[in-house]
């Protein structure tokens, strides 16, 4: 046996290497990954080590044909999945994790050729083509061999066989075989899509009361940027003037400590529009969401976008948008921000019938951020100004820039708010809030600009909130607290909004809306993590780069 057994792995040295080329590549890259536990690495090494053992013994029993064919059919299912893993740890040293897996699925081609312009180097591009070429090769200099007999090797083949049906079916072991788990999360991410649509179509005919305490008809219209961290915003103390039009707002509220419950737009808008939570993610089926609530309390609802979504591209956050009444697409016309001015000006001259409640969502300062405004907002350079000062190595030129461009599309939607706030001062009882989806990092502690929930720090999820309401309506709005150093999170969001609209139903908690007398701090979570914990992230990691700030 033992004589048999080493003849057919000399025989098979390129079925072999096969095998280890695209089991074992991944894992063995992944200790350069900055955001996993050693003893993760050493447990994904020994489960892809113990597939590429059982799949070996089982090419013994296959005929050169069937060995081609099958050899041909892992390399399908672990190309795309092992060019997505080695990209990310070849650029940005990480191994990425269930929520980036998903934004990868819901990107639409205009996002991924900006973040391959951006992100992607020759060297990377280089480094992932020689990965998809060289098991080509194998498969094609695969030689004949012979085939052992099931028959007479039954135990052999009933325990590789064993083994590997346990391996694909336990969970646990699953998750650390990486292109199983990426597939995994594609189809339960498929699943929950498909159920969630039809729940929400379906509940749509069933009763569910909302009353309203405040009876005046108003305005509320709630902005949602992209990637602006208050890092870089002058409201919040950044030493470049990028709000020199809202800081004259004298009725405009800063709220000082407000963070995003993620660093990646989908989890953050799925969990902004409903009452899905971490405890409760099944909220989001047995709840209204917001469009639905104010639908029902009577309002008059419109959803405007300049960020794609729905037809071609949907996402998991679609069937929560198109609740509204009244829907305007304007990512196609791929253009900067003030596109949204003129649908908003067109609603905000019409005569108040109804209440009114306008959800924007900006493109704001998504990557590539040279993207986002008009030549006339090109206005920071620090070589002109020196406002980039650090020692740090990594602080090139070329980073430099970056931030120049970064902080160019803070001042651009600085613009965008206050032309809004003006559109809405004609507006009785009006009011507005702002927040950003997540944050962003642009060079603060490290080479790197960009958000990623396995790279996390605070930049990334402390976000600006502001709520405009003229100093009259704010008076008279007894009912309503407005402290701007209460700790909060966008994750409670739809009961803040019902607070400020008035609004009351089945499931309303007082104590989870920001603008509550009986308002209660609750932990706030990034993702699993705790917001203690992604401080304490930063501040290591400030700490092993001297805290170089690029100029707040």
């Amino acid at each position: 046996m033992k004589k048999i057994m080493l003849q057919a792995i000399k025989e098979r040295k390129l079925q072999l290497f096969f095998l280890i080329y695209i089991l074992l590549v991944i894992p063995l890259v992944s200790p350069i990954a900055q955001n996993v536990p050693a003893r993760y690495l050493i447990a994904n090494i020994f489960v892809n080590a113990g597939l590429l053992a059982v799949l070996f013994l089982l090419f013994f029993f296959m005929t050169s044909k069937t060995e081609k064919v099958i050899a041909s059919l892992l390399l399908f299912i672990t190309l795309v999945p092992g060019v997505i893993f080695l990209a990310y740890l070849l650029f940005a040293h990480v191994l990425l994790f269930e929520d980036s897996i998903i934004s990868l699925f819901e990107t639409n081609p205009e996002e991924s050729k900006e973040f391959v312009a951006y992100y992607l180097s020759p060297w990377v591009l280089l480094g992932v083509g020689i990965y998809a070429v060289i098991p080509i090769i194998l498969i094609c200099k695969m030689k004949r061999t012979k085939r052992l007999s099931v028959w007479k090797h039954k135990y052999l083949f009933l325990g590789c066989m064993t083994i590997l049906f346990f391996s694909l079916s336990i969970e646990r072991i699953a998750k650390s075989i990486y292109f199983v788990n990426f597939y995994r999360i594609f189809f339960e991410y498929k699943m929950r899509t498909a159920i969630e649509d039809k729940a929400i179509k379906e509940r749509q005919t069933v009763p569910f009361a909302v009353t309203t305490t405040n009876s005046e008809l108003k305005t509320i219209i709630v902005i949602i940027g992209e990637s602006e961290t208050r890092h870089h915003m002058s409201l919040y103390g950044y030493n470049r003037p990028t709000n020199p039009l809202l800081s004259k707002e004298s009725d405009l509220l800063v709220y000082k400590d407000v963070i995003s419950p993620q660093v990646h737009t989908i989890p953050v808008i799925r969990s902004v529009m409903s009452f899905a939570d971490k405890k409760n993610p099944d909220y989001i089926i047995t709840r209204p969401s917001l469009f639905e609530l104010f639908n029902r309390a009577g309002y008059e609802t419109y959803f405007i976008s300049n960020q794609p979504f729905g037809g071609n591209y949907r996402t998991s956050y679609d069937n929560l948008l198109e609740q509204a009444q009244h829907i305007k697409n304007l990512s196609l016309r791929k253009k900067p921000d003030e596109v949204i001015l003129e649908p908003l000006k067109k609603i905000l001259t019409q005569p108040l019938v109804r209440s009114q409640l306008i959800v924007i969502h900006l493109i704001g300062s998504h990557m590539a951020y040279e993207f986002r405004y008009p030549v006339a907002f090109n206005v920071f350079n620090h070589r002109k100004d020196g406002k980039v000062k650090s020692g740090a190595p990594y602080l090139t030129d070329g980073a430099k820039t970056t931030i120049d461009r970064y902080d160019n599309t803070v001042l651009y939607n600085d613009s965008i708010l206050a032309e809004a706030i003006e559109l809405l001062k004609k507006r009785e009882n009006p009011l507005l809030v702002y927040f950003s989806d997540h944050g962003e990092e642009v060079y603060d502690y490290r080479d790197f600009a960009g958000h990623a929930y396995e790279k996390i720090t605070t930049p990334m999820c402390e976000i600006p909130f502001l709520v405009w309401i003229p100093d009259n309506y704010r008076r008279s709005r007894g009912d309503l607290c407005f402290d701007i150093n209460r700790p909060y999170s966008t994750d409670d969001f739809i009961y803040s909004l019902s607070d400020l609209a008035g609004l009351r139903y089945d499931g309303y908690d007082d104590s989870r809306s920001l603008f509550s007398y009986t308002f209660k701090e609750r932990e706030r979570l990034v993702g699993d993590l705790s917001y203690e914990s992604v401080i304490e992230l930063t501040n290591r990691l400030a700490a092993s780069s001297g805290h170089l700030h690029t100029g707040q």
